[in-house]
This record gives structure tokens, C-alpha cells and sequence, in this order.
């Protein structure tokens, strides 16, 4: 799969997104929202994976 550059830019800065909300929400003590957060960048980790991998 040919992603174009700009998608795989805006996964990318949607997994640093993530991960500095999942960060925040477990410092603060808000663990329903943590969980959602890291279900949410592992999820758009995945899909950088499956963009950047080579030889699709």
C-alpha cells in the first residue's frame, strides 16, 4: 500500500498525541480515560506499522 507522505504524518503526530494523553490522564489519576487513550494509540501505532512496513 502506497500511503501518501501527508497520512502517514498525521498517524504519526496522532500516536505522539496519544501517547502524551494516555501520559497526562495517568498523572492526573483519570484511568477510564487512560485506557481509552492507549487503546486509541496502540491502535494508530498499528496503523503507522502497517503504512511504513516495507515490501506492501
Amino acid at each position: 500500500m502506497n500511503a501518501p507522505a501527508w497520512r502517514i504524518w498525521l498517524v504519526a503526530a496522532l500516536v505522539c498525541g496519544w501517547g502524551i494523553l494516555t501520559i497526562r490522564f495517568v498523572q492526573t489519576g483519570s484511568i477510564p480515560l487512560a485506557i481509552l487513550s492507549a487503546l486509541l494509540l496502540i491502535t494508530n501505532a498499528v496503523t503507522l506499522w502497517r503504512l511504513t512496513k516495507h515490501g506492501k
